[in-house]
Parts: C-alpha cells; structure tokens; sequence
C-alpha cells in the first residue's frame, strides 16, 4: 500500500521537472536571439557606409557674410579642407566654385536688387555638406530723372534731378559729338539747360550720370524752325506791333493789362498792327507763330 502511494506522488512531480526544461530552453532561445541582433546591428551600423556618422561641431566650417554696398563678402574658414562651394539666389542655378581643398576661402558677390534668398553649401574633402541661408533687401537705386520741353520760342529745355547728386550730362544733335554740361557746385541735384534747334527734323540725344554711376538717357524728334520777329513802336496812345517772317505768319496772340487779343491775316509775310494803350504802366505778353509752327513770345511794359 506505501509503494503505490509512494509511486504516485513520484507520478506527480514529472510534470513540474518538464516545465522547467521547456522554461530553461525558451530563456535560452531568447537570449541567443538577442545575442544574434545585437552582433547583426552592429555589423550594419560598422559596416554600412549610408548612414553618417554624427559630426564633430569643432569640425563645422566657419562662414562669416558681410554686406559691402553693393555686393556680399563670403569669407569661410574650416579645420577641414574645403572642396567646393555652392550658391545661388533664391531658385536661380547653382554656381559652383572649386575651393581646391583650402582650409580658408573668400569670394565676393554681386547683390541683386529687390528681396532676395541667399543659399550657400559648404562641402569639405570627406563631402559633407554644410549649409547656410540668409535674406537680403536691396532698394533699387533710382535713375536720374531727364525731362525735355519745348519752350515759346522754339527751343529746347533740358532738365535733370537726382537726389543723389549729379556728375554731368551730355546731349547731343543727330550724330554730332556730345557736349558736355557740368553739375552747378552750389547745387548737384539739378541741371538745367536751354538749347537751340537746327533746323530740319533732328533728334536730340541726353545723358546724365549720377554720383552712383546710374546712366539714364533720353531722346527726341524735334523739328527745327525759323521764328518770327516781332517788334514794337509806342506812337500816341497806341503801340505799333509788327511781326516778320518769310515762311508767312499764321497767328499773333497777345495779352494787354489782361484781356487777350489775336491777329490773323492769313499767311501774310510781314504784319502791322495798331493797339491803343491806357495812360500809365501797361503790360502786353505776346506770342507769334509761322506757318511750319515758329514761334516767338516776348513781354514788354510800355509807360504811356
């Protein structure tokens, strides 16, 4: 009777010693598993030339960007080599200059105008690349201002304005050799000249410079005329206007103490004309045209 209870509590244990051989072999399992990962990442990690290795801040480049008027100052020094470097503004093409593995380079660079987007890469001897971003806001420099005018008695007025201060301006007939006309010491925002027209049809060709070296030209066709010859005569109380031109006049238009006053007789070469006068200071502007469009304007005072 103790043999077969003896026997059956050995029955008993069986079980517990197999679960700890199928425990011992699973722990065993894992561990070699792991073992197995760690050799293969290392091997992928050492062996893999893809993926980079952290890299050393006492080894990233030194890049200092200075602006200088109009352009940039790239000045890079590095404790590597430098290969290349590589630019470009904004989306534009890249511009690659061989730095031919100097530890130091600069390089100057024309600033656009406008808002504009610098990129800038670095790349030493083991290419690795290091880059750089910066935004420049550049005014554009105005040009100086040309207006040309013709003026009541045929002739041309020319007129240029820069803030920034003017150097000189040139103008020229046809294909006839630039005069040159100095800015006034006293004022170099303005030059302002008064020119005779040949006659025919011409063209009138302007120049001016700014302080800047901003160039800005101008040009016009212009027909030169003879004008008229007016003159007057005080007899009594009324004054003898006469005008003269050998093409034939067209009109005489005047102003008197401020009533306005016109003469036309056809295409007459020479008219006289009669105009009382008040007794005292008067005042007469006149304007007198010929048929090709000479004109002629004067102003007078007359004491009566």
């Amino acid at each position: 009777m103790n043999q077969i209870l003896q026997t059956e509590k050995k029955k008993e244990k069986k079980p517990v010693e197999i679960g700890k051989i199928i425990k011992f072999f699973v722990i065993a399992i894992i561990i070699f598993a792991v073992i197995l990962i760690g050799v293969g990442v290392y091997y992928i990690v050492t062996n893999n030339p893809t993926i980079d290795e952290p890299q050393n801040v006492e080894d990233t480049p030194n890049v200092d960007i200075t602006k200088q008027e109009d352009n940039i100052l790239i000045e890079i020094n590095s404790k590597l080599a430098i290969s290349k470097i590589v630019y470009n503004w904004n989306e534009e093409e890249e511009i690659t200059i061989d730095a031919e593995n100097s530890t130091s380079l600069s390089k100057t660079i024309e600033l656009p105008t406008g808002t504009n987007i610098l990129n800038l890469t670095v790349v030493d001897v083991n290419g690795k690349e290091t880059k750089f971003q910066k935004e420049y806001v550049v005014e554009e420099d105005s040009k100086p201002v040309i207006e040309l005018k013709l003026t009541t008695d045929n002739k041309i007025k020319i007129t240029v304005q820069d803030e920034t201060g003017i150097q000189y301006m040139n103008y020229s007939w046809n294909n006839d050799e630039p005069k040159k006309i100095n800015v006034d010491a006293d004022n170099n925002k303005i030059i302002e000249q008064t020119v005779d027209i040949p006659l025919g049809q011409n063209t009138l060709k302007v120049e001016a410079i700014n302080e800047k070296n901003i160039t800005a030209s101008k040009e016009l066709e212009v027909k030169g005329v003879k004008i008229p010859t007016v003159s007057f005569k005080k007899q009594g109380d009324v004054i003898i206007i006469r005008a003269e031109d050998e093409t034939g006049l067209k009109v005489i238009d005047y102003t008197l103490n401020g009533q306005q006053y016109q003469i036309n007789y056809g295409n007459k070469t020479v008219i006289e004309y009669k105009q009382p006068i008040q007794k005292g200071e008067n005042n007469m502007e006149i304007t007198v045209e010929n048929q090709d469009g000479g004109r002629t304007t004067k102003k007078v005072k007359i004491i009566n």
